[in-house]
């Protein structure tokens, strides 16, 4: 059972400019962050274009030991600033790594950190390990990510094959129709995935945020 909603949390949103434009980026802290006897860790959620909710779980271990965490919104989603109106091209890695950048530098957590990234997430914190190299990022946790996108198709290609025609159909037209894809991801995970029976409410909120009603799929769209 979580114990996060006793964990004290703070939250607000980081200025992020990219190119010459300005955007947002909220975040949510668990715990204390000026208490350095703790390395605070940064959860990096997955998508692109999903949200931040589905990792707080992450924030018992504020709870159980006392370390802060930190999880927040990729640009382009959530309570981040939307941006629809960008080419595909717009949402690169480079992209990414730099809003993680800024928002370590804001919350003066870049001297000692660690990093948790999940599918996505783990791509994005091991690129970042490479190509900015920070001397304060003491460990990096890749959690269910993928270290090629080809074996990665390969990999749930062979999954889907137990599944009846309408899953595989709907994974495949992938963001065709977000409807049909929505629930062959909720069929797939249910095996595979999130196997929690009924699915926790931040997880379909999270997958919702970018294939649901009403969600915003801008991000999971681009390439």
């Amino acid at each position: 059972m979580s114990t996060t909603k006793a964990t004290p949390t703070t939250e607000g949103t980081v200025p992020f400019t990219y190119n010459g434009e300005t955007y947002e980026t909220y975040y949510k802290v668990f715990g204390d962050l000026s208490d350095r006897s703790h390395t605070p860790l940064i959860g990096l959620h997955g998508g692109p274009g999903l949200v931040h909710n589905y990792l707080v779980p992450l924030a018992d271990l504020t709870a159980a030991s006392g370390t802060p965490v930190v999880l927040y919104d990729q640009l382009g989603n959530g309570r981040s600033s939307h941006v629809r109106d960008k080419p595909p091209t717009f949402w690169t890695v480079d992209l990414f790594v730099a809003e993680l950048q800024n928002l370590l530098t804001h919350l003066g957590a870049q001297d000692a950190f660690d990093l948790l990234g999940h599918s996505w997430g783990g791509v994005l914190g091991a690129e970042f390990a490479v190509r900015t190299q920070p001397a304060g990022l003491k460990h990096l946790v890749v959690s269910n990510s993928l270290a090629s996108f080809e074996l990665w198709i390969q990999s749930v290609g062979g999954l889907l094959q137990s599944f009846p025609p309408e899953v595989q159909a709907g994974i495949a037209g992938a963001m065709s129709d977000t409807k049909k894809y929505r629930e062959a991801i909720l069929a797939l995970h249910a095996v595979h995935g999130c196997t929690v029976k009924p699915p926790p409410e931040d997880y379909l909120y999270s997958l919702d945020a970018s294939i649901g009603e009403g969600g915003d799929p801008t991000v999971a769209h681009a390439p």
